[in-house]
């Protein structure tokens, strides 16, 4: 219903989202693909899932640092558990998440990749990536809603993050050079990977299945612990 209203009147709904996404993918992969002197038949898939994926975490992310605020006249007026909030945001976002698969789909018409059965761990991997998302979105809601200026800062961080996450980089690229350890520290770059990786059946090593978990539960038990603590106190922050 959300999405539905977002787009009312519209002929092909929030698939405007998809096609100005898949207008991004084709302009600026191709450009990179030949700036790096990439075979655009490796990179442009590749550019195509990482971005599709950091969508869905830039959005839900920033989405969720001001799920709180956005909602404060029904927060004050409906007493509802604030997770129901959370919860609409994501799905939300995950529903949109599902329309970009379109772009994978074409993708792999035009420029196949082999089929594998480790593709199917894509779904571990976006469960363990959906769980960090929930946790984060829960620890950022209740403190945006407590500091609003940290709102703004989540944004222009997410930008910083976005260019140090090998997206329009690969990491074969930064391999035997000093920025190839952000590969590992960063977080995002190992909970991509578990979604990208399996998607284009490529490998993906216990290290990074268990670095994405131990990102994944530490943020999750953050969120929990903020809102068994805080969350009676949002409706007073509004």
């Amino acid at each position: 219903m959300d999405i539905s209203l977002r787009y009312r009147r519209t002929v092909i709904g929030p698939l405007w989202i998809t096609l100005t996404l898949a207008a991004t993918i084709a302009s600026v992969g191709t450009v990179y693909a030949a700036l790096f002197r990439q075979d655009i038949a490796t990179f442009l898939p590749s550019f195509a899932v990482g971005l599709i994926v950091w969508t869905l975490i830039a959005t839900t992310l920033q989405e969720g640092s001001n799920i709180f605020v956005a909602s404060g006249h029904l927060i004050k007026a409906v007493p509802a558990p604030l997770i129901v909030h959370i919860l609409q945001m994501i799905a939300r976002n995950v529903l949109i998440f599902a329309h970009h698969l379109v772009i994978v789909v074409l993708l792999y018409v035009v420029m196949p990749w082999p089929l594998h059965w480790s593709m199917l761990l894509a779904l571990p991997g976006f469960a363990i990536l959906f769980l960090a998302l929930l946790g984060g979105s829960v620890a950022l809601g209740m403190l945006c809603a407590r500091f609003r200026d940290i709102g703004s800062a989540i944004v222009s961080g997410l930008q910083f993050v976005f260019f140090l996450t090998p997206i329009i980089w690969t990491e074969d690229s930064a391999r035997g050079t000093a920025f190839h350890w952000l590969t590992r520290v960063n977080p995002f770059a190992t909970l991509l990977d578990l979604v990208r990786r399996p998607l284009l059946s490529q490998p993906t090593d216990a290290e990074q299945w268990l670095l994405g978990a131990l990102y994944a539960i530490v943020v999750a038990v953050i969120g929990l612990g903020c809102y068994a603590k805080y969350r009676h106190r949002v409706a007073y922050w509004l």
